[in-house]
């Protein structure tokens, strides 16, 4: 059962897209207009579960993510599978080569890094599973049902 079968209110703010601007003025200009959009989300649905989908830096990205979104409760869950299914994954839904080379090159980052479990609360693998079961154990993990 999905978030809304089960009458959650949720909503989704990609901070990807909310720094869709050339020439990008940097990487706290997604956090800014976050912190310009959340109190909206909060005042036209009290208790919304706010699904934000983004890639940490590090911890100090987590507290700056923290201070922006005052008095949310903010649940870390990882999304991961095996390193060469996240390149075959970036490669095969992106434009260019030259665009999925540089995702190819974060997943390295990301895989080299070891301060991911700091930064998460959870960890939920989307490889072999389908959609439908990340969303159940997501659910299942942040205790929103």
């Amino acid at each position: 059962m999905t978030l809304g079968q089960a009458n959650i209110s949720w909503g989704v703010i990609d901070l990807d897209e909310l720094s869709l601007v050339h020439p990008y003025p940097g990487r706290s200009f997604a956090r800014e207009n976050l912190r310009v959009v959340w109190p909206n989300y909060v005042a036209a649905v009290p208790g919304i579960k706010l699904i934000i989908p983004t890639v940490f830096a590090d911890e100090e990205e987590v507290e700056l993510l923290r201070h922006v979104l005052p008095g949310a409760r903010l649940i870390v869950c990882e999304l991961t599978a095996p390193e060469e299914i996240l390149k075959q994954r970036v490669t095969e839904r992106e434009p260019s080569e030259e665009m999925a080379a540089g995702l190819r090159r974060w997943v390295d980052a990301y895989h080299a890094r070891s301060d991911h479990s700091r930064i998460r609360h959870f960890q939920v693998s989307t490889h072999p599973a389908t959609v439908a079961e990340c969303v159940q154990r997501i659910i299942q993990l942040t205790g929103w049902m």
